[in-house]
């Protein structure tokens, strides 16, 4: 790990649903001069529901008002530059002030929302309204668990492939930031989920349920680079 990181989170009780779409169709969606990324032919868009805890800038102690919030995030899978990545086309999460700070000095599509979080055991039942100012009301109503044992994903598997990335890029102004995070190796396992509303990712392309891919990871340690005009 380089010693210039700029922030620290622990995501916690993370669910990934990765649903197959269409790649062209997809595309559509992204700003120039993002491409999308597939895994034999196959385009993703994932639905990630998890809690952050321990926010902290490096050097400073985690701060009460903005050290932990519930997040949902609708992203995808792109290349810049020979470079593979996540785009996030959404994050929803509770915290107004840290939703702020990462739409002004980040450029990400953060919004606020309400998120409320119950597990019992395994079980985690979960529930987002996005009510950000200036952006229509939606909402997403579901229950998750995990349902394997622990594994690390193999080299060269839709596992690893899905997981394992280390940078994201966002668009502003027509120029590409990337930013660049350090973690362990994720500890996943298969995940299970019952969605009894959605309405937000009507917007994009068509989803394959059939080919639904469902991981859940219980803890991840992370370390943030400053982002970096491409």
């Amino acid at each position: 790990m380089e010693s210039n990181w700029l922030m620290k989170q622990v995501w916690r009780n993370l669910l990934f649903i990765h649903w197959p779409v269409s790649a062209k169709e997809l595309q559509k969606l992204l700003p120039e001069p993002l491409t999308i990324d597939t895994f034999e032919g196959k385009a993703f868009i994932s639905l990630v529901p998890f809690t952050m805890t321990g926010i902290r800038f490096k050097g400073t102690p985690s701060v009460p008002c903005i050290s932990q919030l519930h997040e949902l995030n609708v992203r995808t899978y792109v290349k810049y530059q020979g470079e593979r990545g996540v785009y996030f086309f959404s994050l929803d999460a509770t915290n107004a002030l840290a939703v702020w700070i990462a739409r002004r000095f980040f450029h990400l599509p953060y919004l606020h929302a309400d998120i409320m979080i119950n597990k019992y055991k395994d079980l985690i039942n979960f529930k987002c309204t996005r009510k950000h100012k200036g952006f229509q009301q939606e909402e997403i109503l579901l229950t998750y668990k995990p349902i394997s044992a622990p594994y690390y994903a193999k080299e060269g598997t839709v596992d690893e492939w899905l997981t394992n990335r280390d940078r994201l890029f966002t668009v502003y102004k027509k120029k590409v930031f990337r930013g660049k995070l350090f973690h362990d190796p994720w500890i996943l396992q298969d995940g299970h989920y019952s969605m009894r509303k959605n309405t937000l990712t009507t917007a994009y392309p068509p989803i394959n349920k059939g080919e639904t891919i469902v991981h859940y990871a219980q803890h991840l340690v992370t370390y943030f680079y400053p982002f970096q005009k491409m």
